[in-house]
Formats: structure tokens, C-alpha cells, sequence
């Protein structure tokens, strides 16, 4: 039965679960792009595109998790859960290809990734938590005070 508190999860965890969402919907986005290519509906030069906007959206989604359930400020949470989502892309391109195009497609995909983390810290906000136990309302106040 309990107490029906909400259990606090760990800080380093909800960045992990921040970050590994934003992982899992980039991968999806990456599978249905790829998937669009081959059955001809998304042209090629289309597919760049789409890497970048399945890049801010995959940033986005994981960065609002952290805004909502992290510790700090919605916009510090947000940025800490996309730099690691894009430290995870990066590790990722040097061990796949060695090199990274900063300047070119490789740096754009970096700037749409930083920019989901800070649409997300812009605009999430944290949900106001009531200071205090539950208010008795004074009708009830009344009648206790009468037996």
C-alpha cells in the first residue's frame, strides 16, 4: 500500500533515460527516412533534410524529459540532456568514419541537435509543485471541531 509518494529517481538517470530516448527516436526517424528513400517517396536530395529535422525533433523529445523531471532550470537540464545526446552522435561518426565534417553536413547536424535541446529549455517548463500537505477545506474544519 505505501505512502503514494512518487519515487525520486537518481540524477545521472534521468539524463541516461533522457538521453537514450533521444537516441531510440533518432534511430526510428533514421529507419523511416532510409525506409522513404528506398520506396522511392523521399527523393535523395531529401535526405539530408530529413537527417537534420529527425535530429532536432530526436533532440527535442529527450531534452523535454529532462526539462520536466530534472533538478536544476528547465533550460540548463535541457542543454546537459542534448549535449549528451549529441557527445553519443559524435563518439559514434569518429569510430564509424574516423573524421567528422565539422563545417559541413557533420556541423549542421550538430547545430540542429543543440538547437532541439534549446527549444526544449525554452519552452518546457516545469510543472508547479504545491509547498505543503493537502489543504483541509473549512467546512470539514468546522465539523471536526464540533465533535
Amino acid at each position: 500500500m505505501g505512502n503514494r509518494r512518487k519515487k525520486e529517481t537518481a540524477l545521472w538517470l534521468v539524463f541516461l533515460q533522457g538521453v537514450g530516448l533521444a537516441l531510440g527516436i533518432y534511430l526510428l526517424l533514421m529507419v523511416l527516412a532510409s525506409a522513404l528513400l528506398v520506396g522511392a517517396v523521399l527523393p535523395e536530395a531529401g535526405a539530408f533534410p530529413a537527417a537534420a529535422v529527425g535530429c532536432c525533433l530526436a533532440s527535442w523529445a529527450g531534452a523535454m524529459t529532462c526539462v520536466r523531471r530534472g533538478p536544476w532550470g528547465s533550460l540548463p537540464s535541457a542543454m546537459i540532456c542534448a549535449g549528451g545526446f549529441l557527445l553519443v552522435l559524435v563518439a559514434v561518426a569518429l569510430l564509424c568514419w574516423q573524421q567528422i565534417t565539422w563545417l559541413g553536413q557533420g556541423g549542421i547536424l550538430l547545430l540542429c541537435g543543440a538547437g532541439g535541446g534549446l527549444l526544449a529549455g525554452l519552452l518546457g517548463r516545469r510543472s508547479r509543485r504545491r509547498k505543503g500537505g493537502r489543504r483541509v477545506r473549512p467546512a470539514r474544519k468546522a465539523e471536526k471541531a464540533r465533535l
